[in-house]
């Protein structure tokens, strides 16, 4: 009789399919853990200290949020962002709706219409945001730069 030696933990793990799908995904994993988890506990950690730049915090607990729900200025950015959410969607589902409606009948160049409608999915209003920030800047936009090079 032939004797097979035992296969190693290399093979075994190669030959189940439930290890091997657990290794392969340990690297998303380590990503996921070193670029989301570790900023947000230590963001949450931070908020309950009073740390500052180039010297450690002491923990306040609450008194952090305590201050900023009484501070105007945070109240009036909670509102106008609560607002612009609102209104931007309601807005964005009336415009979406009316345009789904208009495309469902049988108009010319309607595949056209279809593509271009599709760019709300294409396009994310954050990104657009950002883009009409940029063109507007006052310093280092192309608006300005226009404007400069025109005299």
């Amino acid at each position: 009789m032939k004797a097979y030696a035992e296969p190693g933990l290399l093979e075994r793990l190669q030959q189940n399919r439930h290890a091997l799908g657990y290794l392969f995904m340990l690297p998303a994993a380590v990503l996921l853990v070193g670029l989301l988890a570790y900023p947000l506990g230590l963001g949450t950690w931070l908020g309950f200290t009073d740390a500052k730049i180039g010297r450690p915090g002491v923990w306040v607990g609450l008194e952090n949020f305590k201050y900023l729900v009484t501070d105007c200025v945070v109240q009036m950015v909670v509102f106008n962002t609560l607002f612009y959410t609102v209104v931007a969607s309601i807005a964005k589902f009336l415009l979406d709706l009316w345009l789904a409606l208009l495309l469902n009948k049988n108009l010319p160049f309607k595949s056209f219409f279809r593509a271009v409608v599709l760019r709300s999915w294409i396009v994310p209003t954050a990104l657009s945001a950002i883009a009409f920030w940029w063109i507007y800047d006052s310093q280092f936009s192309v608006v300005s730069w226009a404007l400069v090079k025109l005299g």
